[in-house]
Formats: C-alpha cells, sequence, structure tokens
C-alpha cells in the first residue's frame, strides 16, 4: 500500500522560470531608474553650482565696480572742491598741480585743463599753459572757444604762427559751424596773403551759415585787399624762423599794397609818382623775388607792374615761372589773357579772361578786360555789361579801402556789395548776403 501511494504521489513542481524572470526584470527596472534618479541628481548639483558662481561673480563685479566709481566719483569731487579753493587763495602752483592730476583721471572733461592752463598762465609759463590747452578732449563742449585761446598764444606769446593755423582747423574739424572759427581763419589767410585760401575759406563759411558782414569783404577783395597791421603782424613771424617765405613776403606786398605801389592799369600816373618816394621798399621786393622766383605773390606783383609798363617779354618770361599749383588762382589767368590779348589772338584772350572770371567772379579788371577784347572782336551784346560791372566793382574797393576797418561795414555799402553779386552772377552769394543785410535791419548778428 505504501509502495503504491508513492508510486502514485506527484513529483514537485520547480519554480515557474517566467515568473522568476518578470520579478527580476521589475527589481532590475527600479534598479536602473534609482539609478537614473541618482545620475541625475547627482548631474544636477555641479551644474547649479556653476550658475551660481557666474552668477555670484557677476555681482561682486558690478558691485566692486560701483565701489569704484563711488571712491572715483568722491576722489574726483575732491579736487574740483581743491581745485576751488585754490583757485579763491590765489595759488596758482597748487592749482596746476592739483588739475593736472585730475585732468589725466578725467579725460573726458576739459574743467581741469583749461584751470591748469589759467594757473600757468598766471605763473608766466605760457608754453606750459598751451601744453595743457593741447589736452583739451573734442567732445567737451568747451573745447572749440579754448582752442581759439590756444590759437591766440601760439600767434602771440609763444609766435608758433604755424601752429596757431593748425589751432583754428582743429577747432573747425570739431565744430564745422564754429563761426568765430571761420572768421578768425579768414583773416589769417589774408593777412598772410594766402589769397586763394582766404576766398575759398569765405565761401565755405557763407555756405554754411557762418558769415560776418566783413566775410564778403574778403571774398570780393580777394585780389586786392590789404591790411595797415600786416606789416607788424608779418614781421613778428618771420623772427619764428617756420616759414621765412610765407611771412617775409606777405609783409612787403601788404606793405607795397598799402603805400599805394601796387596799383592798377588805371592808374599809371600815381605809380609813376610813388616810385621816387619808396625806391628802397621796391629794393627790398626785388630782393626777396631773387630769393623766391616761383612765389606766386611776387609774381603776380610783378606781372602787375610789367603789364601796366606794356613790357610783352617780360610777362611772357614771368608766366613761364608760374608755377602748377598756382592754378586756381585767377591773377594768372588774367595776365595770361592780357598777353593773348597784346598779340591779337582775341579768343585765347577771351577764354583766359572767362576763366579768370569763373575763378574770381569779382575780378573787375577781368571784366573790363574782356569788354575790350569782346568790341575788338565786333561781339557788342556784353560789353555794356562788362563795363559797368568793371565800374562798380572799381567803385566799391574804393569804399571799402576807405572802411575804418574791414569789420565796420555799414549797411548801405553791404547793399552795394549784394547788387554787385547780382551782377556778377553769383547767386549762392547775393541770396546768403540779402539774408545777413535783413538779419541786421532787424537787429541780429
Amino acid at each position: 500500500m505504501s509502495k503504491t501511494r508513492s508510486k502514485n504521489k506527484s513529483p514537485k513542481r520547480p519554480p515557474s522560470r517566467e515568473k522568476t524572470s518578470t520579478r527580476e526584470q521589475e527589481a532590475n527596472a527600479a534598479s536602473s531608474k534609482a539609478a537614473v534618479d541618482t545620475a541625475s541628481s547627482t548631474k544636477g548639483k555641479p551644474r547649479f553650482r556653476r550658475r551660481t558662481k557666474i552668477i555670484l561673480t557677476a555681482l561682486l563685479c558690478v558691485l566692486g565696480w560701483l565701489a569704484y566709481r563711488s571712491v572715483e566719483v568722491y576722489r574726483l569731487r575732491k579736487m574740483a572742491w581743491d581745485a576751488a579753493e585754490a583757485r579763491q587763495a590765489g595759488d596758482w602752483k597748487r592749482l596746476e598741480a592739483i588739475c593736472s592730476r585730475w585732468g589725466k583721471s578725467d579725460p573726458h572733461t576739459a574743467i581741469p585743463w583749461i584751470l591748469a592752463a589759467e594757473a600757468a598762465e598766471r605763473q608766466s609759463t605760457m608754453k606750459r599753459a598751451a601744453a595743457y590747452l593741447e589736452q583739451l578732449p573734442p567732445e567737451a563742449p568747451q573745447t572749440p572757444d579754448m582752442l581759439l585761446q590756444l590759437a591766440t598764444i601760439y600767434f602771440g606769446t609763444l609766435n608758433e604762427p604755424l601752429k596757431g593755423e593748425a589751432t583754428y582747423h582743429r577747432a573747425l574739424e570739431i565744430d564745422p559751424l564754429f563761426k568765430e572759427g571761420h572768421r578768425r581763419l579768414i583773416f589769417h589767410y589774408g593777412i598772410t596773403l594766402q589769397r586763394v585760401k582766404m576766398a575759398q575759406q569765405a565761401r565755405l563759411a557763407i555756405q554754411l551759415d557762418c558769415d560776418f558782414p566783413e566775410t564778403y569783404v574778403y571774398l570780393m577783395g580777394a585780389n586786392w585787399l590789404t591790411f595797415s597791421n600786416a606789416y607788424e603782424f608779418n614781421g613778428k613771424w618771420l623772427q619764428s624762423g617756420t616759414n621765412d617765405e610765407l611771412f617775409q613776403v606777405a609783409q612787403l606786398v601788404h606793405w607795397a599794397g598799402a603805400s599805394g605801389l601796387e596799383n592798377t592799369s588805371a592808374d599809371v600816373e600815381e605809380v609813376d609818382s610813388t616810385r621816387a618816394k619808396n625806391a628802397q621798399h621796391r629794393q627790398l621786393l626785388n630782393e626777396c623775388f631773387k630769393k623766391y622766383p616761383t612765389n606766386p605773390e611776387l609774381l603776380a606783383y610783378f606781372l602787375k607792374q610789367e603789364t601796366i609798363q606794356g613790357n610783352v617779354e617780360a610777362v611772357e618770361k614771368l608766366l613761364a615761372d608760374v608755377p602748377a599749383e598756382a592754378a586756381e588762382d585767377n591773377r594768372f589767368w588774367h595776365f595770361k589773357g592780357w598777353l593773348h590779348a597784346t598779340r591779337d589772338e582775341l579768343e585765347d584772350a577771351e577764354a583766359c579772361y572767362r576763366k579768370a572770371l569763373e575763378l574770381n567772379p569779382y575780378a573787375w579788371e577781368s571784366q573790363f578786360e574782356l569788354a575790350g577784347v569782346l568790341r575788338k572782336s565786333q561781339r557788342f551784346d556784353e560789353v555794356e555789361t562788362l563795363t559797368a560791372l568793371y565800374l562798380e566793382g572799381k567803385a566799391l574797393r574804393k569804399t571799402i579801402l576807405q572802411l575804418p576797418d574791414v569789420q565796420s561795414v555799414p549797411p548801405p555799402v553791404l547793399t552795394q556789395m549784394h547788387h554787385y553779386a547780382v551782377g556778377c552772377g553769383d547767386t549762392e552769394v547775393a541770396q546768403h548776403l540779402a539774408k545777413r543785410i535783413e538779419q541786421i535791419q532787424f537787429g541780429g548778428n
């Protein structure tokens, strides 16, 4: 019985492989998830730390910069207070030292350099004063005006006229609409007999509405304007040793014009009467011409004398020495026209005179000579107009030369100048001059 039961007893089943496998998978999945979560959390911490570090670093930088600026602002204010105190006390040495440091610490401000220059000037050290004003920042609103002060130092005490001229240019580069800068540069060109530059600068000032009444005098009188104080100024600048030719020639030619040595073909008798009185000065001009035989001002001066005398050969020889850079000077086209006219080369003479008037519509001598050429050519349509313009221009010259100075141009003379500009066909200048006259009539500048 027992054996039989033993035989009939079912064997015990092994655990199911399928169920075991599923549980293992679940366990593995759980383990993997935990690992991933752990890994993710481990990775996230350094990233967070890095971001925090960057933010904190940036914040510290900002705070550090603000702290630095606070200290810097306090330091600059302290220097400003100390400077004001030193200036009030008249302690110029201390003021100069403070402002020199202040200017280096605050390079965008003009005030410290202006005060340093004042302190140096009070101590009669003008070279240092100029050096401080050279430090003026271009963006500061005070700079253009103070550059005029710097130019005054260069032209005056330091006697460095070329630096003075460069300073005017610097002021106009900073502010092209700086009226006083234009005014002074035009005057400088006039007194040093840089006639073409003077006329060009006058036109530019007019175009930019930076003109004064005398601007039109400089423009219309470019061929004949002289200054009574030019001899003294150029003599002083000649001692600077920077451009002997420019200042010596300007000194002598201005003197010749002011004394009556330089005259037009209509004033031959006056030329004859003054020759004996001014032999010594004429000798100086001759000696200067030997030194500078291609100087445009000296060539123009002697060409005028030779045309008055009717010396064709001398005029031809002088014209051959005119430098190429003088091509924009209307006077040499006028003399060339004269040479062609004396040879009855009327077409060439007309072309030269018209070129002269294109370069300078106020060249009344060229208007007169062109009228003569057209009359010879039996072409009378322009003769009357040109002759009238010649008489008007010549009369205007006489009126202007009788004025006390070029700044003293009364409204009636400005009206004459406007009429002449209209007649000469210079529309742009005529319009601006009409505007200027209207402003003066209504109390403007």
